[in-house]
């Protein structure tokens, strides 16, 4: 009887450690991001989530076959070249300093790793998969930024993007394979 409790508890703390362990197809376990309420804080942010937008992107225009999926790749990738000026434009303006660089945090290298161990379909599933999380974040940064930001001017950019966020959002999730 003893055994069998031990096993069960084993099994029971296993289970409940899984989705801290599991790695979803996007190549990092899936957790809420930070939604930052300081402009320079969000303007990183916000740059990196762009720059993996491009990144990942300009990976699809090359490996997918799919011609909705590269579709969805360029659209992306004129629209994040679009919101990155404004956003520097707006940074300027509020006196925020540029992004020190792309290159965002690991979660996002992690996602980007994954996503050139790919190929074929798994591409073109991560792909999506991977556009609809940084979707969904980019939409609740902006969102969180434009109701409780720091900066006036950024506040208007982040009203501004979260509504093309949540149109990319619906982009991505309406793509039929």
């Amino acid at each position: 009887m003893r055994g069998w409790f031990v096993a069960a508890a084993s099994l029971a703390t296993l289970i409940s450690a899984a989705p801290a362990l599991a790695q979803s197809r996007i190549g990092v376990a899936d957790r809420p991001a930070p939604t930052p309420t300081d402009a320079p804080s969000y303007v990183d942010e916000a740059f990196a989530a762009d720059a993996f937008e491009v990144a990942s992107s300009r990976l699809a225009l090359s490996r997918s076959r799919n011609p909705a999926v590269r579709d969805l790749a360029q659209h992306v990738i004129d629209d994040a070249a679009m919101t990155t000026n404004a956003l520097l434009a707006a940074a300027e303006e509020a006196n925020v300093p540029p992004p020190a660089s792309a290159s965002g945090d690991n979660v996002k290298g992690a996602m980007l790793d994954a996503l050139t161990q790919t190929s074929g379909r798994d591409f073109d599933d991560t792909y999506i998969a991977q556009q609809r999380r940084i979707h969904q974040e980019q939409l609740a940064l902006h969102q969180r930024f434009a109701a409780d930001g720091d900066s006036d001017i950024l506040r208007d950019y982040a009203v501004d993007t979260a509504a093309r966020a949540a149109d990319q959002l619906d982009a991505v999730n309406d793509l039929r394979r």
